[in-house]
C-alpha cells in the first residue's frame, strides 16, 4: 500500500501522487477497493460524439438552407431544435435522472422549440393550437401520474409539479396580447391547470408545502 509521508494517509490503486497535497506515495501499489470507473471513459466518449453529430448536423442544416434557399425561420428553428436536443441528452448522459424526469424535460424542450417557432416564423397556429396543446398533454401526464403514484409523486417531483401548473396557465398571456386564432385551447390549458393546482391543494397540500419549503430553503 503506498503511503503519503506529509499528510499521513495510505492510497490503494496505481497512483503516484497524494491527491491531497500532490506528494510522491512512498511504498509498493495494491489492487484499489473499488472497480475501475469504466463508465467514465465510455461516458466521455459519448458527449464526444454527441457534440460531433451535433455539430455536423448544424453545419447540414446550415449547408441546406443555403443550398436551398430555405426560410431563415426554419432554419433557425431546426438549428436550435438541435441544439436542445444536444443539451438534453447531455443532461442525461452526464447526471443520468429517472425516466420521469426525462418525460418532463422533453416537454420543456418541445415547449422551447415550439416558442422559438413562433419567433421565428410568427405563425399563430403555434401560439393558438401548438403550445396550449403542449401545455395539457403535460398537464394530463402529471395527472395521470399523481394518481397512480399520489404522494410519493408530489414529493419526488413537486417544483416539476408547481412549474408545469405556471406554464398550462401561461397561454392565457396569448390571448391578452391577440396572439391567438382561436381562444378555446389556450382557456383549456389554463384550466386543466387550475383543476391539477387545486387537486395539489386539496388533497397534497402537506407533502407540497413540505417540498416548497425545501425548494426555497424556507
Amino acid at each position: 500500500m503506498r503511503r503519503c509521508n506529509a499528510c499521513r494517509i495510505e492510497f490503494t490503486g496505481e497512483i503516484d501522487r497524494c491527491p491531497l497535497c500532490q506528494g510522491e506515495l512512498v511504498g509498493e501499489a495494491e489492487p484499489a477497493v473499488f472497480p475501475d470507473n469504466t463508465m467514465r471513459k465510455s461516458g466521455v466518449l459519448a458527449l464526444g460524439i454527441l457534440a460531433f453529430a451535433t455539430g455536423a448536423s448544424l453545419l447540414v442544416m446550415l449547408f441546406l438552407g443555403y443550398l436551398l434557399s430555405l426560410p431563415l425561420g426554419i432554419v433557425l428553428v431546426v438549428c436550435f431544435a438541435l441544439l436542445v436536443n444536444y443539451l438534453l441528452i447531455r443532461n442525461i448522459l452526464v447526471h443520468r435522472p429517472d425516466f420521469l424526469r426525462v418525460i418532463g424535460r422533453y416537454f420543456l424542450a418541445l415547449l422551447a422549440i415550439a416558442l422559438i417557432w413562433f419567433l421565428g416564423s410568427g405563425n399563430l397556429v403555434v401560439t393558438t393550437f401548438v403550445i396550449p396543446s403542449i401545455c395539457m398533454i403535460a398537464i394530463v401526464f402529471d395527472a395521470v401520474l399523481v394518481i397512480v403514484f399520489r404522494g410519493s409523486f408530489v414529493s419526488g417531483y413537486a417544483k416539476y409539479l408547481l412549474f408545469d401548473v405556471v406554464l398550462g396557465i401561461a397561454p392565457l398571456a396569448f390571448i391578452a396580447l391577440g396572439l391567438t386564432t382561436w381562444n378555446l385551447p389556450a382557456l383549456a390549458s389554463a384550466f386543466t391547470a387550475s383543476i391539477l393546482l387545486l387537486a395539489l391543494i386539496v388533497f397534497g397540500h402537506r407533502r407540497m408545502g413540505e417540498e416548497i419549503r425545501k425548494l426555497f430553503n424556507m
